[in-house]
C-alpha cells in the first residue's frame, strides 16, 4: 500500500505539531475528493468565466485548486486558455515556463458562469426610548420613542461551473443559488457592505469546488474507550496506566493496547482501542476488522462506527488515487 502525503495552504486545517491530549489518539491521513468523475484529471485549463461575478470566482477557484499539494507537489497543473480575453496564468509545475506549460496536454477545462444581484426592501422599523430629561439626582423624568426606518439588504449569488475532459463529455458540475440577507437600521452606526457579503459567498463556493475535486488531509485527535470491567485486577490497573500512557506517548500505549488484546479478544475497550491504533499506523484493513469485531459489543457500537466511516473513507481516498496514479 503506497502512502501519501496531502497538504492544502489555502482552506485547509493544516496539521500541526503532536499536542498531547488527555485519553485521545491521534489519526491522521488522506480523505478523499467528494466526487470522482474528476480524480484522474491532472491539468485544468481555466476559460474565462461568463457573468459580472465570473472574474471574481475563476481567480478564487483557481487559488483554491493551486494551493493543494501531494507529496509537496502541485496536485493540479492549472493553465489559462489561450486565444485572448482575460486568462488566469497559473502554473501548477514547479520551475515550468509558461511555453512548456501550455504546450503540454489539458486533461480537462474548467468553464463557468457567476452573476450577482443585490435588492434593498424596507423592513419595517425599531423604537428605542431615551432621556430626554432628568431630575436634579440624575433620575429620568421624560422619557421619548424615537422610531427608525429599516431596510433589508439581499445578496444572491449564482454561480455554474462544468469541467470538461478533454475528449469531450462533462466530468463534474456544480450550480447554486446562494443568498446572504442583512436587515440595518437608519440609527445603525453603518450599512451592511454587498461586496463583503459576495465575497462570502463566492469563497464558500471556490471552497465547495476544491473539497468536490481534491481530496484533503485531515488529523483528529480520537477519544479512546476507557471501559475496565471484564479485565482481571492486574490487568484493569495496566489498562489504566496505558490510558495514562496516551498523554505522552502515544506510540507506546499502543503497542501495550495490541499486548493485552490477545488475553481478552473480545474486550470492546482493547478491540477499539487496538483498532485506533492500527488506523493510526495507516494499516487500514486491520483496523476495520478490529472495528468490526468491536460492534458486536453493546457498549463499542456508537466508537465503532465512526472508526468504521473515517476508514471506509480514508481505503476510498486510496483507490482514488491509485486510479490517478497506476501502481507501477
Amino acid at each position: 500500500m503506497r502512502t501519501y502525503s496531502l497538504l492544502a495552504i489555502a482552506g485547509l486545517a493544516l496539521a500541526g505539531p503532536e499536542i498531547a491530549l488527555a485519553e485521545v489518539l491521534t489519526v491522521e491521513g488522506v480523505y478523499p475528493a467528494r466526487t470522482a468523475g474528476a480524480v484522474e484529471v491532472e491539468e485544468i485549463t481555466v476559460e474565462r468565466f461568463g457573468g459580472d461575478v465570473g472574474e471574481q470566482l475563476a481567480i478564487a477557484i483557481t487559488d483554491r485548486l493551486e494551493d493543494v499539494r501531494l507529496d509537496s507537489q502541485p496536485y493540479f497543473t492549472i493553465k489559462s486558455a489561450t486565444g485572448g480575453g482575460n486568462t488566469y496564468h497559473i502554473y501548477g509545475a514547479a520551475g515550468a515556463a509558461p511555453e512548456q506549460a501550455l504546450s503540454g496536454p489539458v486533461g480537462a477545462t474548467l468553464r463557468g458562469t457567476a452573476s450577482g444581484e443585490v435588492s434593498e426592501v424596507r423592513d419595517g422599523s425599531e423604537k428605542r426610548t431615551r432621556c430626554v430629561r432628568r431630575d436634579d439626582n440624575k433620575k429620568c423624568i421624560e422619557e421619548t420613542v424615537d422610531v427608525f426606518r429599516c431596510r433589508k439588504m439581499t445578496v444572491h449569488f449564482s454561480p455554474s461551473l462544468r469541467l470538461i475532459a478533454r475528449e469531450g463529455g462533462t466530468l463534474y458540475a456544480a450550480d447554486d443559488d446562494l443568498v446572504q440577507s442583512q436587515r440595518y437600521c437608519a440609527n445603525d452606526k453603518s450599512e451592511p457592505s454587498p461586496a463583503r457579503m459576495m465575497d462570502s459567498m463566492v469563497d464558500e463556493f471556490a471552497q465547495r469546488v476544491r473539497y468536490d475535486l481534491a481530496p484533503e488531509f485531515r488529523r483528529a485527535d480520537v477519544r479512546i474507550m476507557e471501559g475496565r470491567k471484564g479485565l482481571a485486577k492486574a490487568d484493569s490497573s495496566a489498562f489504566r496506566e496505558t490510558v495514562r500512557l496516551t498523554k505522552s506517548d502515544q506510540a507506546a500505549a499502543c503497542a501495550q493496547f495490541e499486548a493485552m488484546l490477545p488475553s481478552y479478544p473480545d474486550h470492546a475497550s482493547l478491540l477499539f482501542n487496538a483498532g485506533l491504533c492500527a488506523e493510526r499506523e495507516g494499516r487500514l484493513e486491520e483496523a476495520a476488522d478490529l472495528y468490526q469485531r468491536t460492534r458486536m459489543a453493546a457498549d463499542g457500537r456508537a466508537y465503532a462506527q465512526a472508526g468504521l466511516d473515517r476508514v471506509a473513507s480514508r481505503m476510498r481516498a486510496e483507490r482514488q488515487l491509485d486510479r490517478r496514479y497506476p501502481p507501477g
